[in-house]
């Protein structure tokens, strides 16, 4: 008799952690992959690289990291300022996750962000559809 409580226990515990993730199907490597095609296009890029962390109820956390094929700034913000909605526009009804986008430099002597197109929230998701909005 114990039997039927521990599996209506398990069955529920099930229900309510598949809520907790993204779309059905969808991993973290999905994730990532939609992220990096949304830019890897874009001129000037040479490569992208992209991740993506689920860890369980904390939340969850990614970077892409767009390599520019030059080190002029002007160039590499108008790389960002491009990316920056085309991210946006990927991750459209995805989970919440807090995302570190960065330019970098040919060479990786520098980088732009966010910050140097004049953002200064969080660094989320739901921060970055705000800033681009505007």
């Amino acid at each position: 008799m114990r039997r039927v409580p521990t599996v209506l226990v398990v069955g529920l515990l099930s229900v309510v952690l598949s809520g907790c993730g993204g779309p059905a199907g969808t991993t973290d490597a999905d994730y990532a992959a939609k992220y990096r095609a949304a830019v890897e296009l874009l001129a000037d890029v040479e490569r992208v690289e992209a991740s993506y962390r689920s860890s369980g109820g904390i939340g969850r956390s990614g970077d892409v990291f767009i390599h520019a094929d030059t080190s002029d700034r002007e160039t590499m913000v108008g790389i960002l300022t491009k990316a920056m909605p085309a991210i946006v526009e990927a991750a459209d009804g995805d989970p919440e996750v807090n995302l570190a986008i960065q330019v970098v430099s040919a060479g990786g002597a520098s980088a732009v962000s966010p910050a140097d197109l004049g953002y200064v929230g969080t660094g989320s998701l739901t921060s970055y559809r705000e800033f681009v909005a505007e």
